[in-house]
């Protein structure tokens, strides 16, 4: 066994072998190895041979999931129920490693859970969290929060009030069922454990992905831990690999009655090409703005090339504030959006060609201005004016007016100039920071939060550049 290979990858396939997996040459196609170019990543999965397009690379057995279906028969039941979120990181809180060096002690998954990540410093998350805990203090993870973009922390900001439901909802729990903290802890205060949930959390967000295991296909419950697979890193661009779709899928049925825990979990190698011996093979996260991978997951996308496709920046707050300062006017115009659908989730695009506002931008900015804007109280009767808005959402017109076009259009531009006055402002800042011994993680983080900035700048540039050249959205 190469020195580069996970220290933890022989004993993960003895257990995976003991849930009847077949880890032969044959079946099983990758391997887990220190992944020498990306050392914010850490191990990659890399190809023991060349491989066939679309071929299996490994089955791993419904068993040897994790999620709401292993876990359920070993844990007292309760209403409600536990999502699989809450269910696997309670698991993993109650059986995470005593000490880095350790494995866990878990009998159903401990070779499992002792290959995933030891701690989450570097995920905007726990810098969050810490904050909260004590604000006084200045460390490197409050100064990156201050320098973080406020689209991105504002996501951040997000996925901390999902981290605090399922926490309230896991403490309940336990309160009910203390026994399950005695058989790890010598003292059963809740609030103790709640640094153990934050790393448990974290994994799961982090390393779950969809799989079938409920009737319907939006039930937020089809998801779980696959073994092997979250050694994987992620790529924006082909080839990457794909789970097989499963039988579930296919017919959307959700699993037979006969599969107890759903379908066995198959990854397949890269449908556009085949893929020779040694390359580290990709996973597709998802199409997913760089601030939600930072948020979510703790990194982004370079900016680098063809990585500058598919850019998104998100403008919610600079939209909000424009409703606000309306009064009466602003008010009602909001609640309008709101029951239209339309309130929130405003963002720019850098491609396809032109950079453009989305659709539910451009509907928010013409309500803007629906009325003149030194109105600060409704007209009488202000649905005989909304009529023109909603012709242009139902397709019967393209616009309420020429005036209003030009109105919004200069609302957009004021818009995007003053994010590239500040995002030229943050990556200054970001830059500047000094180094002070903070840990190896630090620089990888710096370059994140300049990264984001640069997507800033270089999102709301073009659009400028659109909004100047009279481009049609």
């Amino acid at each position: 066994m190469h020195s580069d290979v996970h220290p933890r990858w022989v004993a993960l396939l003895q257990w995976l072998s003991g849930h009847g997996m077949d880890v032969s040459p044959e079946k099983l196609k990758v391997i887990a190895r220190f992944a020498p170019d990306k050392t914010d990543a850490g191990f990659g999965l890399f190809s023991l041979r060349a491989v066939e397009p679309s071929a299996p690379l490994f089955a791993i057995p419904a068993t040897a999931l994790l999620n709401h279906l292993t876990l359920a028969s070993h844990y007292p039941p309760t209403k409600p129920r536990l999502s699989c979120m809450q269910f696997v990181s309670l698991h993993l809180l109650l059986h995470r490693p005593k000490e880095d060096h350790l494995d866990s002690s878990d009998p159903l998954f401990g070779p499992y859970i002792s290959v995933l990540p030891r701690n989450f410093d570097s995920h905007p998350l726990t810098w969050l969290w810490k904050e909260r805990l004590d604000s006084s203090r200045s460390t490197c993870e409050s100064q990156l929060l201050r320098k973080l973009p406020p689209s991105a922390l504002n996501k951040v900001e997000t996925v901390l009030r999902l981290f605090d439901r399922d926490w309230k909802r896991i403490r309940q729990y336990l309160e009910v069922n203390p026994s399950l903290l005695e058989k790890q802890w010598s003292t059963v205060d809740i609030s103790e454990r709640e640094t153990d949930y934050l790393w448990a959390w974290l994994n799961v967000n982090t390393r779950c992905i969809y799989h079938r295991l409920e009737k319907v296909q939006s039930d937020e419950n089809n998801m779980t831990l696959c073994p092997i697979l979250d050694f994987a890193n992620h790529t924006t661009t082909p080839p990457f690999m794909m789970p097989q779709a499963t039988r579930a899928e296919i017919w959307d049925t959700g699993p037979s009655k006969k599969r107890k825990y759903g379908e066995d979990f198959v990854l397949l190698s890269p449908s556009t090409t085949s893929t020779p011996a040694n390359e580290e093979m990709l996973l597709r996260y998802g199409a997913h703005s760089n601030a939600t991978l930072f948020a979510e997951y703790g990194f982004v996308n370079h900016l680098d090339g063809e990585q500058k496709d598919g850019l998104e920046l998100e403008v919610d707050k600079e939209v909000e504030v424009l409703f606000s300062s309306r009064g009466a006017v602003g008010s009602w115009m909001r609640e309008v959006l709101i029951d239209e659908g339309y309130w929130g989730d405003w963002t720019l695009h850098s491609s396809p060609t032109p950079a453009h506002p989305s659709f539910r931008l451009i509907t928010a900015l013409r309500l803007l201005h629906l009325f003149p804007e030194s109105s600060k109280q409704l007209p009488s009767n202000p649905y005989d004016s909304l009529h023109l808005w909603r012709d242009t959402l139902l397709g019967k017109r393209e616009r309420i007016s020429q005036e209003n076009e030009i109105l919004w259009r200069a609302s957009l531009l004021k818009i995007c100039e003053d994010l590239v006055e500040r995002g030229t402002q943050g990556l200054a800042a970001t830059t500047e920071m000094q180094d002070r011994g903070e840990p190896t993680w630090v620089p990888a983080a710096k370059s994140s939060v300049a990264t984001l900035w640069q997507e800033e700048i270089y999102v709301a540039t073009n659009v400028i550049k659109s909004i100047r050249e009279n481009e049609e959205f």
